[in-house]
This record gives structure tokens, C-alpha cells and sequence, in this order.
């Protein structure tokens, strides 16, 4: 068996687990509709231009997208840590990069459902003019995904068990919140925040999903901060404990 067909018989697998528990699946599959429902919503009660609203789609999906994932997919890896689920695959023929491969493609999966389901709501429900780059903006989101997924893998693979993730999810949420420019004006900060800003990759993304959406020339600044946060996440993988290396 190639590793592709072994990944694809992986990744079938995982979605059929993630489908059987329809209380679990159910859920994270509804939240982003019901999210950006809420948001538009919450913009017309305040009487302003729901046209306008279509500005702070691509912030939304971003936001919505790791509410949705992010956590979910790196407390599910350490509950399989937890579980000795990966112990056994890493005893397998299976490559690391096959495991770490699988529950990215599982989340952006989930993640492709949770985009159609808010242009659906934008576009039939809220009239919400899209963008007229919506094809490279749905490409460039697909990469933004994974590169979140990746980051939550790498974050969460210093946790040996799903209680010690609580503390860190807490505070994960409240920084992605407030140190990703989508609440705040960073120009206003004062400078030391501002680095906590410019070190959030989830800033970065917002920034080049923003760009694609109005077509614009993204910002290298914000592509290169992506590309760091990528290499930083394959080394954080390496250095972790029971991570073995194929060559």
C-alpha cells in the first residue's frame, strides 16, 4: 500500500468515526451557520448596512473557522495520545507525517462545510455582496486552514493528557481574541502589545484572507510571518516526545 492510499484509507476512517457520534459531529458541523447567523443578525439590529457587512467576512470565516477546529482537532490528537491511539500508529507502517497529515485533512474537511455554509447564509440569507475573487480567496482559505491545523497540532502535542489542555485553551482563545487586531486597532496599542500582535499567526492570516477577498497585492510581510510560523511548527513536532522522523 502506497502512503497515498494509506492516508486516504486513514482519513475514510477518521471522518467515519467523526460522522458516528452524530451528538459530537453534529455540533461543530451547525456552529459556524449559527455563528455568522448570529453575527449578521446582531449587525442589522444595530441598524447599520448589511452590505457593508461583507467587509468583515473574511475576519468572520477566519474566527469562526478556529472556534471550530482549531481546538477541536488538537484536543481530539491529545485525547488520542491520551488513548494510546498514536502509540499504535507510530508502531505501524504508517508515517508520522501520515498521522499529522490526516487529522489536517479531517479539519479541513470540516472546515470546507462550515465556508459553504456561511456564503450560503451571505449570499441567500443576509444578501451580503461576496467577493468577485471567490475562487482564489476559497484556495487561499484552504491553505490558511491548514497551516491552523498545524499550529494546533504543534501546540498541542506538548499535552499528555485532555485535563491539562483546559488552562491552555482558556488562554489560547483569549489571546487569538484580543491579540489578533480583529477586536482592536493595533495602531492604537501601545508597542509592547503590538508584539503580541505581530507574533499571533491568526493576525497574519486575517491579513492575506482580507487581501484576497478585495483582490488586492498581499502584503509579503504577512506570507513570510506565515512561512516562519510553518517551519517553527515542523521543529516544535520534531522536538516533541515520541515524534519519530522517516528518511
Amino acid at each position: 500500500m502506497t502512503n497515498i492510499q494509506a492516508l486516504a484509507k486513514q482519513v475514510k476512517y477518521d471522518m467515519f468515526i467523526f460522522f458516528r457520534e452524530p451528538f459530537f459531529a453534529l455540533p461543530i458541523l451547525l456552529l459556524p451557520a449559527a455563528f455568522f447567523g448570529l453575527y449578521a443578525s446582531m449587525f442589522v439590529k444595530q441598524g447599520a448596512d448589511i452590505q457593508t457587512f461583507g467587509t468583515y467576512i473574511p475576519m468572520y470565516i477566519l474566527l469562526i473557522s478556529f472556534l471550530t477546529v482549531f481546538f477541536n482537532i488538537g484536543t481530539q490528537y491529545v485525547t488520542d495520545k491520551e488513548l494510546g491511539v498514536i502509540k499504535r500508529f507510530m508502531i505501524s507502517p504508517m508515517k508520522i507525517y501520515n498521522i499529522i497529515a490526516s487529522y489536517i485533512i479531517r479539519g479541513v474537511i470540516i472546515s470546507i462545510l462550515g465556508y459553504i455554509e456561511m456564503m450560503f447564509m451571505a449570499h441567500f440569507v443576509f444578501h451580503i455582496p461576496l467577493s468577485n475573487n471567490m475562487p482564489m480567496f476559497f484556495l487561499i482559505f484552504i491553505v490558511i486552514v491548514g497551516i491552523m491545523l498545524l499550529f494546533s497540532i504543534a501546540l498541542h502535542g506538548f499535552f499528555k493528557n485532555s485535563r491539562q489542555v483546559i488552562p491552555f485553551t482558556i488562554i489560547m482563545f483569549q489571546y487569538v481574541l484580543f491579540a489578533s487586531g480583529m477586536m482592536f486597532p493595533v495602531d492604537q496599542m501601545a508597542k509592547p502589545l503590538r508584539i503580541l500582535v505581530y507574533m499571533n499567526p491568526i493576525y497574519h492570516m486575517n491579513h492575506v484572507l482580507t487581501n484576497i477577498w478585495y483582490a488586492k497585492v498581499v502584503d509579503l510581510g504577512n506570507v513570510l510571518a506565515l512561512a516562519v510560523t510553518v517551519v517553527i511548527c515542523l521543529g516544535m513536532l520534531k522536538i516533541q516526545k515520541g515524534f519519530k522522523t522517516d528518511k
